[in-house]
């Protein structure tokens, strides 16, 4: 009984997070595509929010090759640090393709993150370039702040 219990239980887990991704998933469709422009500036519409954090996304460059990267990698990991340590790199991933890298960083000018990053070993030599998106609070949360009409 205890197991058919514990069952229920992660299913019901299961089904509530399920749930929620909807309900996000849901608000975002409602903001139209036009917020998908995360670099654009789109009008404002009363859903504008402060950049509060840059996700840099580094990809290798056709030169990045491991022949040139490994040599450079013990510089590169230390710059990282360095930055992670300033609290300019909040956090760092490694993408599963292993084609570069994904910082969450704690800066929120897309020109310094381009700045600091350009200036570590793989930037330097060209072997590696970043995409920077601006990320900001989910605007049409706000719709759960609203009074209800009477």
């Amino acid at each position: 009984m205890s197991r058919v219990l514990d069952k229920f239980a992660v299913n019901a887990t299961r089904l509530s997070r399920l749930a929620c991704i909807g309900v996000l998933v849901a608000v975002l469709a409602a903001i139209g595509p036009a917020a998908s422009f995360a670099q654009s500036a789109p009008p404002s519409s009363g859903l504008d929010v402060p950049t509060t954090k840059l996700l840099a996304i580094g990809t290798f460059t056709a030169k990045g090759t491991p022949e040139q990267w490994k040599p450079l990698l013990p510089a590169e990991v230390r710059d990282t640090v360095r930055l992670y340590l300033a609290g300019k790199i909040d956090q760092w991933y490694l993408k599963q393709d292993q084609s570069g890298v994904v910082f969450m960083m704690n800066v929120t000018d897309p020109n310094e993150a381009l700045e600091l990053l350009g200036k570590f070993p793989f930037g330097q030599a060209g072997l590696m370039e970043f995409q920077i998106i601006p990320l900001g609070p989910i605007a049409p949360l706000r719709v759960l702040l609203a009074e209800p009409a009477k």
